[in-house]
Parts: structure tokens; sequence; C-alpha cells
């Protein structure tokens, strides 16, 4: 048990730092790690998805009391998001974990490609929130975040610069608080049917706060194209490795 809180711990700081480096992209390697402590798929994806949620709590807390959070949106958004969260959950029953785990990978490396490009995001001259729009892209988010344990930030800060007038760094501040009321209220679902190990959540709990922290601090003296691109190809090994221990390795 102690050895499970000391891997608890170990990936809940990777997680956070990547988090705190690279924004909403870090969350991408929530599912492979906790999967690296031999959790059944469902299971990892469960305790990834409150992984997630902490750590962008974490991130989004500060900058909501800096005002940089833009709560009409966040509504907007979790509207379609929380019951779009409980829909993967329950579709994901019915799909084969194998095709799970080959879209996951898809996923992930379709992230990549976007970071070692570079693309910029897209940017508009909205000067007022396009509700329908966003409500689409909840759903679109909550039902990835319930079927993968993922956050959806690099979805939701690109609609939230071309569907509003929020500056860059209120779309970040407002897509991590939205993904951590889409998730959590996804890890609280998972918890009313699952009973994970009290020394897992502790030890990711703990894990993840230090390392957001850490990743915030440095991600200001870091920063730039290299570190973006060094994630990238991280995520490609990621995805890979992920492929072959599940799909090739049975394992």
């Amino acid at each position: 048990m102690d050895l499970l809180l000391l891997e608890a711990l170990g990936v809940g700081a990777i997680l956070g730092l990547l988090l705190g480096l690279t924004g909403a992209g870090g969350s991408l390697v929530a599912l492979p790690l906790l999967l690296s402590l031999h959790l059944p798929l469902r299971d990892a994806i469960g305790v990834s998805l409150g992984a997630v949620a902490l750590t962008a709590l974490v991130g989004a807390t500060p900058r909501a009391f800096q005002g940089l959070v833009a709560w009409r949106p966040v509504l907007l958004l979790s509207l379609c998001g929380l019951p779009g969260n409980a829909l993967g959950q329950w579709l994901g029953q019915f799909i084969a974990e194998s095709l799970l785990i080959i879209a996951f990978c898809l996923l992930v490396l379709w992230s990549a490609w976007r970071m070692w490009r570079g693309a910029k995001l897209p940017r508009s001259n909205q000067q007022h929130t396009r509700n329908l729009p966003l409500l689409g892209i909840g759903l679109g988010v909550g039902l990835l975040s319930g079927l993968m344990g993922v956050g959806g930030g690099f979805l939701v800060v690109p609609a939230l610069l071309w569907l509003t007038p929020l500056s860059m760094l209120a779309a970040t501040a407002t897509s991590m608080t939205l993904i951590a009321i889409v998730s959590g209220g996804g890890f609280l679902l998972y918890l009313s049917e699952a009973d994970p190990s009290p020394l897992l959540l502790l030890g990711l709990a703990a894990g993840g706060a230090l390392g957001v922290l850490a990743g915030n601090y440095w991600a200001q003296r870091l920063g730039g194209q290299l570190l973006q691109r060094l994630f990238a190809l991280m995520l490609v090994v990621v995805s890979l490795s992920l492929a072959a221990q599940k799909l090739l390795g049975g394992a």
C-alpha cells in the first residue's frame, strides 16, 4: 500500500507539472500515466477525471481571484458539459476497450501534430458571446471527458477565442474553470459507482497540487517553441507506448 501511495504521488506530480507547464494539453497524459499503475481502463478513466479536475482547480483559483474567469461562458459550457460527461461514461460501457484506446491514441497524436506545427489559435473580432455554438462545444467536451478522462481544454480555448471577445489569458482561465467543473462532476459520478483506493486518490491529489504549482512557476521561465515541441514529441511517445502496451502486448 505504501508503494501505491508513492507511485500515485509520482504520477500526480508528473501530471501536475505537465499541466502547469503546457496548460490544457497536459491532461492528455493522465490516462496513460494512470494505466501505468495497472488500473483497469474504466477505473483509470474515472480517476483521471479526478486528477484533471484537481489540477485545473488549483490552476484556476488564483486566476478567478484576479477576475480573469468569464462566468457566463463557464455556465453555458457546463450546461451541456456535465450531462455530456455522464453520457460519455455511459456510452463507454458499450465500447470495446481496444476501440477506446485507439481513439485516445489518435486524439493524442492529433494534439501533438497541432503543437508541433505551432498552429495559431483562431481569433475573431467577435464582440458578443455566441451562446448556441458554445453549448455544442460543451457537449463535445463533456463526451470526450466522460469517454477518455481528458479535460478538453485543447477544444475549449480555441472555441472561446473564436466565439467570445475574451483575451487569451481570460480564455485559458475560463477553460481551466470549466475543466474543474465538468471533470469534477464526472469524477463524482464515477465515485457513486466505484470505490477506488483512498491512498491512490490521496497520492494523486498531493502530487498533482505540488506539480501544477511547480509547473506554473517554471512555465514563466521556460516557455517558447522549444518547450511546445518537446511536449509534442512526448505526446507521440506516450501514444505509441500506450498502443504497444494495450493493443500489441495485451497487458
